[in-house]
Formats: structure tokens, C-alpha cells, sequence
């Protein structure tokens, strides 16, 4: 739900100070913040931290910190046929065990020697005798 305080065009601003949107949309959003109270306040805000953002400098991460990360990512690594040999031995165990039940199944309760009634009242009263 859109509150008073909130503009629909506050979703393009970051992109609009970035440069990030095409010509139009450009004109479009700079038509739009030249009457909007509320996106010239937000890109004002957005200037700021950018701002206190550009006080910061990028430092060099030390050779042998990298060295180190690329160690423990590479070490972590599984190779993708890996994982492909793995899920398909996974997927095909589980369609091999759906199917032999299926049979399993199938030639169970097609062999009938007594009926359905029967097999399951002897079933019950074997289960009550211990047998």
C-alpha cells in the first residue's frame, strides 16, 4: 500500500543519480523531480551518503589475504559434473525403487489364491494369534 510520504518514482532515483536509466526514462524521471517535493528531498538524501561514501578510500587487500581466500574457496569447490553424476544417481535410485515397488506390488495382490476379504481377515487374525 503506497503511503503520502512515498513516491512512486523513489524506486528509479538510485538509478537516475547512477546514470543507469535510458534517455527516456531520464527525461521522464527529471520531468517528474522537478515538481516532486518528495524525490528532491530523497535524492538529496542519496547525495549525501553518496557523499560520505566518497570519503573512503579503496585499500589493496594484502597479497597473501587473497592468496589465502582463494585456498578456502577452491578447496570448497565441487566440480558441476560432479553434482550432475551425484543428482542423477540420486534421481534414478528413486525411480528404480518407485518402479519395483510398483511390480512388487502388482504381483502381490494379482496372484489371488482368496479373495480380498479373506486375505485380509486371516491377515488380521494371524497378526492376533502371534503367527
Amino acid at each position: 500500500m503506497k503511503q503520502d510520504n512515498e513516491c512512486s518514482f523513489s524506486k528509479k532515483l538510485n538509478a537516475y543519480i547512477a546514470g543507469e536509466l535510458s534517455e527516456m526514462e531520464h527525461e521522464e524521471v527529471r520531468a517528474h523531480v522537478s515538481s516532486c517535493h518528495l524525490c528532491q528531498k530523497e535524492i538529496r538524501e542519496l547525495n549525501q551518503v553518496e557523499n560520505f561514501l566518497m570519503q573512503y578510500t579503496d585499500e589493496e587487500v594484502p597479497i597473501r589475504l587473497n592468496e589465502k581466500i582463494l585456498n578456502l574457496v577452491s578447496r570448497s569447490y565441487v566440480n558441476p559434473f560432479k553434482r550432475k553424476v551425484v543428482s542423477f544417481s540420486i534421481a534414478a535410485s528413486i525411480i528404480v525403487s518407485f518402479v519395483t515397488g510398483i511390480l512388487l506390488s502388482d504381483l502381490t495382490f494379482t496372484q489371488e489364491t482368496e479373495s480380498d476379504y479373506d486375505f485380509g481377515q486371516n491377515a488380521l487374525y494371524s497378526y492376533f494369534e502371534g503367527e
